[in-house]
């Protein structure tokens, strides 16, 4: 990770940490790794439920941020949730999984090795 995105990086994870709707997630590592971090939030892992009953029970909270993976199935996965969602009429936070890639990419396949990647930066800035 470029130095200029450690700030971002952090500040990206405080906003996971703060943020109140519900996360959904691939699996399992996903959300243990969200947990790892101290986001105390509802995450739903689409491993669980088809997409559409996934999209029907976040439907119930005021917003949702979907983190799924870089990968193709991952976008896959986010643009179908997403169509999903908004059909509901709800507040989706895309944008969170979309400025983890573009500063993160590089360094972590996905939501999983958030964990891995949050104790490197911190050892780099201390």
């Amino acid at each position: 990770m470029y130095a200029e995105n450690y700030k971002r990086f952090e500040q990206i994870i405080d906003k996971l940490r703060e943020f109140e709707g519900v996360i959904l997630v691939e699996g399992m590592r996903d959300e243990v790794a969200l947990r790892k971090l101290g986001v105390e939030t509802e995450i739903i892992r689409l491993s669980r439920l088809p997409l559409p009953e996934v999209a029907l029970i976040a439907s119930h909270y005021h917003e949702v941020m979907i983190l799924t993976d870089f990968d193709r199935k991952g976008e896959e996965l986010a643009k179908k949730l997403t169509q999903y969602l908004e059909g509901y009429k709800c507040r989706v936070d895309t944008e969170t999984r979309r400025e983890l890639k573009k500063i993160a990419k590089k360094d972590i396949k996905g939501i999983e090795d958030l964990y891995s990647l949050y104790i490197r930066v911190k050892d780099l800035r201390f």
